[in-house]
């Protein structure tokens, strides 16, 4: 169909199969990192690496095509990074996911 002529409901069902692959995606990003974390932190290696995020950021950003500036691409990542280090703490100090849950904050401190 000529994107001229869809309507309002068609442009929110195409967004809507974009969000079901993204939240997808993302899940299948936080399993893997999460995986990442754990060898690391059974190999003596730091979890954190901000040499490691900043080339992955720089990477993302020289690729990006566009309509997405480089601060919109840098801070969808900066999130997508930062709830990747919030799951492996959880998973790594599980007593924080129900202290953090009953005090209503979103992250736990530092991240």
């Amino acid at each position: 169909m000529d994107n001229a002529k869809k309507t309002v409901e068609q442009w929110r069902n195409e967004i809507d199969i974009l969000d079901a692959e993204l939240l997808r995606l993302l899940n299948e990003r936080a399993r893997i990192a999460s995986e990442l974390g754990a060898l690391k932190l059974s190999s003596g290696l730091p979890v954190y690496d901000g040499r490691r995020e900043r080339q992955v950021l720089a990477r993302l950003c020289e690729s990006n095509p566009g309509p997405l500036d480089h601060e919109g691409v840098s801070s969808i990542f900066r999130s997508i990074i930062r709830e990747s280090r919030r799951l492996e703490s959880l998973q790594q100090h599980p007593q924080d996911k129900s202290r953090y849950r009953q005090s209503g904050q979103e992250y736990p401190h530092g991240h």
